[in-house]
């Protein structure tokens, strides 16, 4: 079985890092980048994307634009919006876009790590749009 690709894409090299070291003990072979430009660039040629996790924040764009991107590109793959920003419209605007979860900084990660390691890729997209924020995950 050929390993499954994560990007994580976030222009603070600590909280990068972070989630590169997550994604890969969640067995996935990890691609990182600092902005759209170089977001686009880890993915050229790429086949297939099993997930990517996209700060809203990014010097060149914003996440909203690379995550409509990746959606457009690679329709099957897990797509994580991360934002410090607890606002209901940037809620609406990711999952209008495609992301598949929004998750609040730094309150989720530990949980979509725990939900990357315990089910598989397809049962995730299935369980449809998810909060990960201080008060836990739920679908909405």
């Amino acid at each position: 079985m050929s390993k499954r690709i994560a990007l994580v894409v976030d222009d603070t090299p600590a909280n990068r890092d972070f989630v590169e070291r997550l994604m890969v003990q969640a067995d996935f072979e990890v691609r990182g980048a600092s902005s759209f430009a170089e977001a686009i660039q880890q993915v050229e040629g790429l086949e297939q994307l099993a997930l990517a996790l996209v700060d809203i924040q990014l010097p060149d764009s914003n996440g909203l634009q690379l995550t409509q991107e990746l959606r457009r590109k690679y329709p099957d793959a897990y797509l994580v919006v991360a934002t410090m920003y607890d606002q209901r419209s940037l809620v609406e605007q990711v999952f209008t876009i495609g992301g598949n979860v929004y998750l609040v900084k730094p309150h989720g990660f530990m949980e979509l790590f725990k939900r990357l390691t315990t089910s598989d890729m397809e049962t995730l997209r299935n369980e449809g749009n998810l909060i990960i924020d201080q008060y836990g995950p739920r679908t909405i």
